[in-house]
Formats: structure tokens, sequence, C-alpha cells
């Protein structure tokens, strides 16, 4: 396997999580969000993404393999998550 490399990736206000990291392995990549092969349904409930980190003052960390990435969701003590995306391509 060849090198790894980190993205941080903060979140836009009112955007859903599950869309934002789509955004964020797009930009890991350097690929456009909308021509990327990936589809983040292929692996991961979005309805249950999106609803874990609804909650506030949650402390939490989600982490996942996709497209070729590990992709870790922390939150931190307001609930506000962060997507750090290693990239193994």
């Amino acid at each position: 396997m060849g090198d790894s490399k980190e993205f941080y990736y903060e979140p836009a206000e009112g955007e859903s999580l599950s869309t934002e990291v789509v955004t964020a392995v797009a930009k890991a990549h350097d690929e456009d969000v909308i021509e990327q092969e990936w589809l983040i349904s292929k692996d991961i409930n979005t309805d249950a993404l999106d609803g874990l980190f609804q909650e506030r003052n949650l402390n939490m960390t989600l982490q996942f393999e996709a497209d070729g990435t590990t992709v870790t969701i922390i939150a931190d003590r307001r609930g506000d998550p962060r997507i750090k995306i290693e990239s193994h391509r």
C-alpha cells in the first residue's frame, strides 16, 4: 500500500453530515463531487449517519472505511463534527 495522506474538513453549517462526508472524500482525492464514482449509500446508511450527530453535547468519534479512505468523524463537546480523511490511494 502506498503512502497515506490526511485531510481535515470542517462541515458547513446547515449541510447534512453525509453530504459533507462525500464532499470531504472527493476533495481528498482531488475529484469533483458530482463526477466521483463512489456512492456513500453503498457503504453507509446516510440517514443513520446524519442522525448520529444531531444531538448536541456529545463527545463522540465514528470511524469507517470507504472509497480507499479511512473516514473519522469527531464531535467536540458541543457536538460539532470535524471530518478527517486518510486517503490510501
